[in-house]
């Protein structure tokens, strides 16, 4: 008896110090990667109607309420229990790896820089204080669900059968034709073409804070502060003060040579990330020198079979 106490703790020691692999409750898999994006899509297009008022979105409290707070809200709630019920928090929302191309951090920075300049321009005093505070809340709900679903469970399905480089083009080309659903609320089919364009070209500088930082924490928060400024800024400029829609325009311009850095600086990250796997591609057909050895008295090189 005194020698199996001994071996059962014996065994129990060894499972202790023997790493054990991480299982994930359901399979990282593409499906599962579309399928958040798939039905949010599908929802939005059922419940979007030609009469609804899209450009006036966010310009009262009852709008930001019933617009923002309400939908973004239950959409957050709803895939938080979806990425829990998949268990795939660690893989969605956490990168083992950083970019080791640490001036793509220009990127970020510069779309902050853009966010805090906005925030004068805006009038404070437009609207009451809790428009604000209601709005700051529908904004990071939809960083959450936004974020979560694209540069996050996405991302995990794409990178079972892409190589990063197409993780990295193909979430920031379906991240902005989600943006064609604005079609469907009453935005003009100009407008919504822009936003789709700035929003694969905006996913590219989030794709970069996260493989920057490891984590989705900063993306989350850069999608939140830019939708604030953006929204806060329509619902309170003065269209009738000149010099004030001249910065604005210039502040525009400058936004897209920043999202134009974010592209670039998205397509490189990637890109070195591919660089091992298309390093083995080139070689594999090429044998290794130790295949080959002078034979004594040979004129030339052989081949060891």
């Amino acid at each position: 008896m005194v020698r199996l106490h001994w071996y059962k703790q014996d065994v129990e020691q060894q499972d202790v110090e023997r790493p054990r692999r991480r299982r994930w409750p359901v399979p990282p898999s593409l499906l599962v990667g579309l399928a958040p994006l798939v039905v949010f899509a599908a929802v939005s297009a059922w419940r979007a109607r030609p009469s609804d008022d899209y450009p006036t979105l966010g310009e009262t409290v009852d709008s930001v309420v019933r617009a923002l707070v309400i939908p973004e809200g239950i959409a957050a709630l709803a895939l938080c229990l979806v990425v829990t019920g998949l268990g795939w928090w660690r893989i969605a929302t956490v990168d083992p790896t950083r970019t080791r191309l640490r001036w793509t951090v220009l990127a970020p920075v510069l779309i902050v820089l853009v966010c805090v300049v906005r925030l004068p321009l805006m009038d404070w005093s437009a609207l009451p204080g809790h428009y604000f505070l209601l709005l700051a809340v529908g904004v990071l709900f939809v960083g959450v669900f936004e974020e979560l679903m694209t540069r996050g469970v996405l991302l995990v399905g794409l990178r079972r059968r892409l190589p990063e480089f197409g993780v990295w083009a193909l979430s920031c080309v379906l991240f902005g034709l989600l943006h064609l659903l604005n079609a469907l609320a009453g935005a003009s089919i100009g407008v919504t073409l822009v936003q789709v364009v700035f929003a694969a070209s905006f996913g590219s500088t989030l794709y970069v804070a996260r493989r920057l930082t490891g984590s989705l924490l900063l993306p989350v928060l850069l999608h939140a502060f830019w939708d604030f400024g953006s929204i806060g800024l329509s619902a309170t400029t003065d269209v009738q003060d000149p010099s004030k829609i001249v910065f604005v325009g210039l502040l525009g311009l400058f936004s897209f040579g920043v999202l134009a850095l974010g592209v670039v600086a998205g397509g490189l990250v990637a890109w070195r990330d591919d660089r091992p796997r298309r390093l083995r591609r080139r070689w594999r057909t090429v044998p290794p020198m130790a295949a080959y050895a002078v034979q004594e008295g040979a004129p030339r090189l052989q081949a060891v079979t």
